[in-house]
């Protein structure tokens, strides 16, 4: 018999060990069962806590922005959740808004938490390569570019054209073709991206208004296929026809088909304005500005091609004024919007306030190339030539491209041209040519400096160094030719003509049409006649031999045929005779078939 002892210890044991036990609703249990599961709860409660709530900036039930930071490994902190995809969204809105009001240091810093909290999402790659190009931080803007193709993968649409178009500003024009190129390919209804390559090929690499349309037909087409349409391809397009063709009524079409999309589009509007004004619709130009402004009051571009509408009638120079001052309250950063407002002011009389005007527009926007131009030729004309040679230097100091090498690159075409203007003006033709040399370094296909330094080679004498000039400027250019091309071809027969070389006028005439004609002898080769045909089946059958090539040499394995080792140190053999009659047979059926 057990000891009551023994039997007390077994009990105590039993409780301990039951921590399951079996709850009667009807009794209350008892303490001993109840305490070591407290014990366990708080464990629980220590080793998962929960993560601290997220701020309430407005409402709980609106989505917020959470700062996710996880706590120390070993305090019992779990790792907090990823993030949604609304707080990314939210942050690349507001960083949007920031840059949209000049808020440089905001918009960087928004951009940069979207990097941080989805390095996949492109949005902060893009933002942030605005706002250090902004910043004037170029080489900065490309490495933030690139990280994001390399980390979101290389399909990017955006970031790949993006990337293009700041290879094109810096003046890597292969480069910017290649990416063009690519994005093509990656989203083949994508129309940035055949709009700029349209573009760059049209007007930066002196290919022919047929390449352009090419791009933009190859667009339409894929657009259609994909089931979209695209206001942004009718009105670039129209604009290539208009500006660098001519064809006006080509250019209308594109315009109002692009309004057929969308009857807001602002674009549309404005060309198709700006068209009417310069074939002298003025009512119908009035109406189309009238038309966008309704859709949007504040757009700056829309103001200032009205405020020119309106100085060019000369009717009422006080609405000018008021528009060029709408423009420039909208937006007073818009370079454009100044410089036109300078020239407006310059004819009236006021030549110091278009200077203030010029001053002001080449701070807000310091690598505005046109401005500095402009403001160049006004101090030319109604200035000293000591400040206009100090406004064309400041300019190209502010608008020299990093890949643009000594001369500064495209943008600085135009600068060094209108200087050499000045030079000649002033009687310093060494110091001219120097000019023109710069300009055409920089861009050799600036037809203004090709043709701006021929002349005055003529005018001094030198009639073979300006040809010399022509000839190498035309050798810049593809054929068939593009509008600038023929540009060139028209003012070197111009030339002679002035001169007094007829022949060699005539011989420069008929140089341009036959670099025309190659378009066509392309597109139709000449067919092949009877004779001819029978001439070549001849020639084939009694001169020629076929051959066949490969890389390595293999086994014997040709029966009659010949094996020897070419010029060039690979193996060649001669078909055998039963190959080569069997073949040419076979040859003969068809063309006969096809006859």
């Amino acid at each position: 018999m057990p000891s009551d002892e023994t039997t007390d210890l077994t009990n105590k044991t039993t409780s301990k060990t039951n921590t399951n036990p079996t709850i009667n609703p009807n009794k209350s249990t008892s303490t001993t069962t109840d305490r070591p599961q407290k014990k366990l709860e708080k464990k629980v409660v220590k080793s998962s806590p929960k993560p601290p709530p997220p701020p309430s900036r407005s409402s709980p039930s609106m989505p917020q922005l959470f700062d996710w930071r996880g706590g120390p490994s070993s305090g019992g902190w779990v790792s907090s959740p990823p993030p949604l995809q609304i707080n990314v969204d939210l942050l690349a809105h507001r960083a949007k808004q920031d840059l949209r009001r000049n808020k440089i240091s905001e918009a960087e810093e928004g951009y940069r938490k979207c990097i941080s909290i989805s390095p996949s999402d492109g949005r902060g790659y893009l933002g942030l390569s605005k706002v250090l190009q902004r910043k004037g931080k170029m080489l900065e803007a490309r490495g933030v570019l690139s990280d994001g193709l390399k980390i979101g993968g290389d399909d990017n649409i955006y970031l790949l054209h993006s990337l293009g178009s700041w290879e094109e500003k810096v003046g890597h024009l292969a480069e910017a073709e290649k990416l063009y190129l690519k994005g093509t390919k990656v989203a083949p209804s994508d129309a940035a991206s055949w709009v700029s390559l349209a573009q760059l090929r049209t007007r930066k690499l002196g290919a022919s208004i047929s390449v352009g349309r090419i791009c933009y037909a190859s667009c339409e087409v894929e657009m259609q296929a994909a089931g979209r349409n695209s206001t942004y391809l009718y009105t670039a397009w129209g604009g290539m026809e208009w500006r660098e063709k001519g064809d006006k009524e080509v250019a209308r079409r594109c315009f109002k088909k692009a309004l057929e999309f969308d009857v807001k589009c602002s674009a549309a509007w404005l060309q198709l304005g700006c068209l009417e004004s310069e074939l002298g619709n003025y009512e119908a130009a009035r109406d189309c500005f009238e038309e966008c402004l309704g859709n949007e009051p504040k757009n700056s571009r829309v103001l200032q091609a009205y405020a020119l509408l309106e100085a060019r009638r000369g009717s009422s120079k006080r609405k000018a004024v008021d528009l060029f001052e709408r423009a420039l309250k909208a937006n007073k950063r818009d370079a454009g919007a100044l410089q036109a407002y300078a020239l407006y002011v310059a004819d009236l009389g006021d030549v110091e306030g278009a200077r203030k005007l010029m001053r002001k527009g080449t701070e807000v926007s310091s690598r505005h190339a046109p401005v500095w131009q402009a403001w160049g030729v006004l101090e030319t004309r109604y200035g000293s030539p000591g400040k206009a040679r100090e406004v064309f230097q400041n300019g190209i100091w502010a608008c020299a491209q990093s890949g643009g090498g000594q001369s500064g690159g495209r943008q600085c075409a135009r600068l060094w041209q209108a200087w050499g203007v000045l030079e000649e003006q002033e009687g310093n033709v060494e110091d001219a040519r120097k000019k023109y040399s710069r300009a055409l370094d920089a861009d050799r296909r600036n037809v203004a400096a090709v043709t701006a330094w021929a002349l005055m080679e003529e005018r001094i004498g030198e009639g073979k160094n300006a040809r010399m000039i022509f000839e190498r400027g035309l050798r810049c250019f593809s054929s068939p030719p593009s509008e600038a091309k023929m540009g060139l071809w028209k003012g070197f027969e111009q030339m002679e003509i002035k001169a007094g070389n007829i022949m060699a006028a005539e011989a420069v005439a008929e140089r341009a049409a036959r670099d025309k004609l190659v378009k066509i002898y392309n597109s139709n080769p000449p067919s092949k006649s009877e004779g001819e045909r029978a001439t070549s089946k001849r020639r084939k059958s009694k001169e020629e031999r076929e051959m066949m090539r490969w890389e390595k040499k293999r086994e014997a394995t040709w029966g009659e045929g010949e094996v020897w080792i070419g010029d060039d140190g690979e193996y060649e053999g001669r078909m055998p005779t039963k190959v080569s009659q069997k073949e040419k047979k076979e040859e003969e059926e068809k063309e006969e078939g096809e006859e």
